[in-house]
């Protein structure tokens, strides 16, 4: 990874563990959970995705019942000026898991992993998330027929609950 990429993971890391602790309070008082906060750049554009859920989901209403107090809490950040972007809502019906605490709400849902290959192509690969190890960052995924296989999570293009 070239100095510049590691630079902008690290600031992207620190924005996103930022926003994460300034956006859980405001969620739980309001009776939601945060999933996930995610700073990413697609095309020219950086985004700051704050995605919430709760039981049965979230709805227009629920999105924006939070975005306003939201806003103007990520407005007063020192960091507003690298966000071009700022998405709240929900973490949708294929969520993407990448933090211990999703792996650990998963257990036993159906996943879909993205891999690469040896010649570097994605592949996806379907199965039941059986369990998680944060120890080393790796999760086991049953496949149909019962067989096991044992993935790091670093590894994974990415990792998305399944239907």
């Amino acid at each position: 990874m070239s100095a510049t990429a590691e630079k902008k993971k690290e600031n992207g890391g620190r924005i996103e563990e930022r926003a994460y602790a300034l956006a859980a309070p405001i969620l739980e008082e309001k009776g939601y959970r945060l999933w996930d906060v995610c700073f990413e750049k697609e095309g020219a554009m950086w985004y700051l995705r704050i995605l919430f859920d709760k039981d049965g989901g979230i709805d227009s209403d629920e999105c924006e019942e939070v975005s306003e107090p939201l806003n103007k809490l990520i407005d007063k950040q020192d960091f507003i000026g690298k966000i071009d972007i700022l998405e709240i809502g929900s973490p949708g019906l294929t969520k993407r898991l990448r933090r211990p605490e999703h792996f650990k709400s998963c257990i036993g849902e159906k996943i879909r992993v993205t891999v690469r290959d040896e010649k570097g192509k994605e592949v996806s690969v379907f199965g039941t998330l059986a369990g998680y190890d944060d120890e080393n960052k790796s999760f086991t995924l049953e496949k149909d027929g019962g067989e096991t296989e044992i993935f790091a999570v670093s590894d994974c293009v990415k990792i998305n609950s399944d239907l």
